[in-house]
């Protein structure tokens, strides 16, 4: 792999482990979680991901707007590096 896609794709992660750290901080995501990992339940698995999804949706939306300056670096940083890899 060229080192360039390499950081591209290592940057790409570390911003996305940011921003689902942010959002495991949040009471529906977790509570949404246990439930689809919870025995018993009837719904069918697709359904109860795509409630996961949501949460996780809503919660990013809501935990950027609560931790922007966070997830402002984390953007900045990103950019930086792509840049640099660019040079």
């Amino acid at each position: 792999m060229k080192l360039g896609v390499r950081e591209s794709a290592l940057s790409v992660a570390v911003f996305a482990v940011v921003v689902f750290g942010l959002t495991m901080f949040d009471p529906r995501v977790r509570d949404t979680l246990s439930d689809v990992f919870a025995s018993g339940s009837v719904s069918p698995f697709g359904e109860r991901m795509t409630d996961v999804g949501a949460a996780l949706w809503t919660s990013a939306r809501y935990q950027t707007l609560d931790n922007s300056p966070v997830v402002v670096f984390a953007t900045v940083g990103t950019v930086l590096a792509l840049l640099m890899m660019r040079s």
